[in-house]
């Protein structure tokens, strides 16, 4: 499958990346299974990771808006 998605992307190898992901759960294994993915992307394509924000406990508009992730999500775009 590797080979399919890689034929498909190579406009986009060696581009920077931003993860940003909510969910409503904020255990400690929320969003492990997605970093891990993510990361396999990253070494796969060859990006440059340029922030991750994964914001636990926000399940919906307000609650992120009312939390700091907000914040590190603007920051991590302001620097592009």
């Amino acid at each position: 499958m590797c080979h399919r998605f890689y034929s498909r992307t190579g406009k986009l190898h060696g581009k920077k990346s931003i993860m940003m992901a909510t969910a409503y759960n904020s255990a400690d294994w929320t969003m492990e299974a997605l970093a891990n993915h993510y990361e396999t992307l990253v070494r796969y394509m060859e990006w440059q990771d340029v922030g991750q924000v994964w914001a636990t406990g926000c399940g919906a508009r307000s609650l992120v808006e009312k939390s700091s992730f907000a914040d590190m999500a603007y920051k991590i775009g302001a620097n592009l």
